[in-house]
């Protein structure tokens, strides 16, 4: 019998928590298999993490690899909900998470932008837990906190032009998805006025003219340049969320 909780994964089209399943007794697991067909399922341990971290690495047609600084995410049932660039980790943590993207993205023999996640443990041991092979939200920061952003990183790579500086442009910073939270056609004007009112940030909305539940409708970046700045990143994040949220 398989070890439960247990991840189940569907090996296409899953994004934000689609396709994933977490069971946690043995009539859930078999209900799943059942429905969609082992075939198309992939087994995972369940990770009992501390953290999520994640990385935006890219390598060019020449072999040339950069990476941006490792950051915290949070997921909010499997969606990600903030990001803070970059993560207070050791630095032999740093190195290790580097050597895993340098690794990954040599062993593949890829061109372009990959975002890879991961998890921390107790013990402070790192595992990879998803690869995306493209531009991520995990790395939607770099457009305004970052020397190159992950997109102009992406063309950069492809189009054999040399790669970009993946360094912060600032002390750190956050990202917060603005994530639908009713079933709606709203543009919420009011409340992206008041996000962009907040010092140092930068609204991105993506245009989307139905709001339901969980879906990403826009982020907010914030570039934080004090020297406590890691203290104002929690606080700004909840400023945003309680302003955003109802």
């Amino acid at each position: 019998p398989p070890q439960l909780p247990a991840v189940l994964k569907t090996r296409r089209m899953g994004y934000d928590g689609q396709g994933t399943f977490i069971p946690k007794t043995l009539e859930e697991y078999q209900a799943i298999v059942h429905q969609i067909g082992a075939a198309d399922l992939l087994y995972e341990a369940f990770v009992p993490f501390e953290r999520e971290l994640a990385i935006m690495a890219a390598r060019s047609s020449d072999g040339n690899i950069v990476v941006y600084p490792i950051v915290e995410t949070q997921q909010v049932e499997q969606v990600c909900r903030w990001v803070i660039a970059p993560a207070a980790i050791s630095a032999s943590m740093t190195v290790e998470i580097q050597r895993i993207a340098h690794t990954l993205l040599e062993q593949l023999d890829v061109i372009g932008i990959f975002g890879i996640e991961l998890f921390m443990t107790a013990d402070d041991r790192v595992l990879v837990n998803e690869i995306a092979p493209r531009t991520h939200n995990s790395g939607h920061y770099t457009l305004d906190a970052s020397i190159t952003s992950q997109f102009e990183q992406q063309l950069r790579a492809v189009s054999g032009l040399p790669l970009g500086d993946p360094a912060l442009n600032c002390d750190g910073a956050i990202m917060v998805n603005l994530l639908g939270f009713e079933t709606a056609h709203h543009d919420y004007a009011e409340k992206r006025a008041q996000l962009a009112a907040l010092p140092q940030s930068n609204v991105h909305w993506y245009g989307k003219t139905e709001s339901r539940p969980g879906r990403k409708l826009g982020h907010v970046t914030v570039r934080l340049m004090a020297a406590e700045w890691r203290d104002q990143a929690l606080n700004t994040i909840q400023q945003i969320e309680q302003i955003w949220y109802p």
